[in-house]
């Protein structure tokens, strides 16, 4: 949902810095060995990044087996990178983790800023994907909520792909993909859905359409919509009381325009679909 910089901390410093934090001298120098083809796997992971073909990439199957993956090293050892290397609050990898989180300014990137960051998420999990556990340019900051919705769960097909804030082509970013109509009440309703262009490819639509609903954006923006449209009403009922319904239409559709929010932020996709709303231009709301 929002376009995010490819992170400045190179792979090479994110797997030094969480290979300092393990004690044992030769478990520290087996990393080293196993990853001295690391520029080779990061440039694996990018190169299928921005061809949208992630999904190809070879996995490690679910479960409890513990297969060696890279050299000497098993998929617990490359899980355990991030979990026991790169994460805790007392390991020298730590301070890249918050540098990471910080670069979303604390907006959530996948839920288009509905919620705060709190965590990283693994673009392609690492209970899957371990040689990447800590590969920067694969940890996405993000909220709670995106982080638990998502978990281990990662596409087999191009099309159902989720957005990669990092790689995706910048439509996805700056062309308006979400859309909402009004759900006529006495307290109207924000019914938010993915629309992407007619020129899109078929692929782009399923992605787009595949990121709306792995994330529950729907009922995100609705909740959202629900708690900011009385405030719409009650301008409507104070100082635009005398307004024709196209003065407040053509008020709305300003407001959907010049509000500075990326395109497809709740906010201003509702304001679009509030402005075209026939009956809610119409209304005066005085008995709400």
């Amino acid at each position: 949902m929002n376009r995010l910089p490819l992170p400045m901390i190179e792979f090479r410093t994110a797997l030094e810095a969480a290979f300092q934090g393990i004690a044992d001298e030769n478990r520290r120098d087996l990393h080293f060995s196993a990853f001295a083809d690391f520029a080779q796997l990061e440039k694996a992971y990018c190169d299928n990044a921005v061809a949208g073909s992630l999904h190809a990439m070879s996995r490690v199957a679910s479960g409890p087996a513990d297969p060696v993956v890279l050299g000497g090293l098993h998929k617990s050892d490359l899980t355990a990178l991030y979990s026991k290397y790169f994460v805790p609050a007392e390991k020298p990898a730590r301070r890249l983790y918050e540098a990471l989180k910080v670069t979303a300014n604390g907006k959530c990137p996948l839920c288009g800023g509905v919620g705060h960051v709190r965590t990283l998420d693994h673009y392609l999990p690492k209970a899957n994907f371990p040689l990447y556990s800590v590969l920067p340019k694969n940890l996405v900051p993000c909220c709670r909520d995106c982080n638990t919705e998502k978990l281990n769960s990662f596409a087999l097909t191009a099309d159902k792909q989720t957005l990669h804030p990092y790689f995706d082509a910048d439509r996805y970013f700056t062309e308006r993909w979400v859309d909402a109509i009004v759900i006529v009440g006495k307290i109207p309703v924000i019914e938010f859905f993915a629309a992407p262009p007619s020129n899109w490819s078929d692929i782009e639509v399923s992605r787009a359409k595949a990121h709306f609903d792995a994330y529950g954006l729907a009922a995100k923006f609705s909740v959202e919509a629900a708690a900011d449209l009385p405030e719409t009403i009650q301008t409507r009922v104070t100082t635009m009381a005398a307004s024709t319904p196209e003065a407040f239409s053509s008020y709305l559709s300003e407001k959907s325009e010049t509000l500075a929010l990326p395109v497809n932020h709740w906010r201003r996709v509702m304001f679009a679909a509030l402005a075209r709303d026939v009956w809610f231009c119409s209304q005066t709301f005085l008995q709400t």
